[in-house]
């Protein structure tokens, strides 16, 4: 989907910073190798957001085919012999249903919207996540998540989706839609809170960690067509959660502050519920995520311009890749609610990376 909006100023000026730090993180001839830090070399991420990056921006599919061809050949050699990617060792958790499973799941997700984006079929079909395939396991693998984590683990459970959908896309695994209908499906259902409208909260998950979690789950239900439950709720939530800077973490940070903007602009296509307050969180969020913006056009800054860090053990790298993806593209949400901001522009908004799906 592209936003249906002629390139406004403001448009074209989110659009040259982020295009000028995947410009800056370009590593050699190579097609595809970047880096997703100054300071950093060769990165699977880096590739993996530039994909996104470029077509947000309707710069990839204009590149030659060929270059096409070798970015996926590239992406295809982080690829193990089971079809996963692996770029960590130790997971941040792992689980007793299927041991081994869960370091693999968030790289492999990254690898399968950038190869959607590009429109290539993997070399090695993802057959690492097969046993989730058979008899109840995978609703015993849900079961067994700690959803007091909703955030953390949500992540593996959309990555978990969207490695089944690339399974029957690419190489005829019909068997999937059977196992997301009935088991993935009626436990999302059990897990959502009435009383918030997120995912996690009735299981211990506090409330922006309940949003962060959310925005991973909704989009399998975008996409599937399934209904969405307490829309109404889950506006008061998400409004809640907004920072009096207008973000969603202290000093802003790309995951979070994405988070919240997808969620906003989502539901006001959902309802005309709190409308108004709809608008005024969309404009506090688009002043906020403007402060994200370097001065200079170097990219999007993974922390305000204006922030000073009370806890010097925690630093922040100055730039990600990931800022000059989730910063645009949110700032394209929230102006899709306004209207009138200055910032409407035909961001391109790419159904098979399902951080980019929408509603309907």
């Amino acid at each position: 989907m592209v936003m249906q909006y002629p390139q406004s100023e403001g448009y074209q000026k989110v659009r040259e910073s982020a295009m000028n730090y995947v410009r800056s993180m370009k590593i050699g001839e190579q097609i595809g190798v970047y880096s997703k830090t100054a300071d950093g070399g060769e990165n699977f991420y880096g590739s993996y957001h530039a994909t996104q990056i470029l077509d947000l921006f309707n710069e990839l599919h204009n590149q030659p085919v060929a270059n096409l061809d070798s970015w996926a050949d590239y992406l295809d050699s982080f690829l193990q012999e089971d079809g996963s990617v692996l770029v960590r060792q130790q997971p941040f958790f792992d689980n007793p249903v299927l041991p081994g499973l869960d370091v693999k799941l968030h790289p492999t997700r990254g690898y399968t919207w950038a190869m959607r984006t590009l429109n290539r079929k993997p070399a090695i079909k993802a057959s690492f996540v097969e046993p989730l395939l058979e008899g109840d396991t995978c609703r015993r693998w849900l079961e067994s998540l700690d959803w007091s984590q909703c955030w953390r683990v949500s992540n593996q459970v959309l990555a978990v989706y969207t490695i089944f959908m690339g399974l029957k896309d690419w190489f005829g695994y019909n068997i999937v839609d059977d196992v997301i209908e009935k088991q993935i499906h009626p436990f999302l259902e059990g897990l959502l809170d009435p009383s918030t409208g997120f995912f996690g909260t009735s299981k211990g998950s506090e409330l922006r960690n309940g949003l962060f979690g959310t925005i991973h789950l909704v989009p399998i239900f975008y996409d599937r067509g399934w209904d969405v439950k307490y829309i109404d709720r889950c506006i008061d939530s998400t409004i809640q959660c907004q920072g009096e800077d207008g973000s969603y973490w202290p000093g802003g940070k790309n995951c979070p502050d994405f988070d919240g903007a997808y969620m906003l602009a989502n539901l006001s296509k959902l309802t005309d519920y709190r409308k108004e307050d709809v608008r005024k969180t969309a404009q506090k969020y688009l002043d906020h995520a403007l402060m994200h913006k370097d001065m200079n056009n170097r990219g999007w800054r993974t922390k305000r311009r204006d922030w000073v860090n009370p806890d010097k053990a925690v630093i922040d790298p100055e730039f990600v890749m990931l800022d000059s993806w989730f910063y645009p593209q949110s700032i394209g949400h929230a102006a899709d609610i306004l209207k009138d901001s200055g910032y409407e522009g035909p961001y391109h908004l790419n159904p098979k990376s399902l951080h980019m799906i929408m509603v309907g």
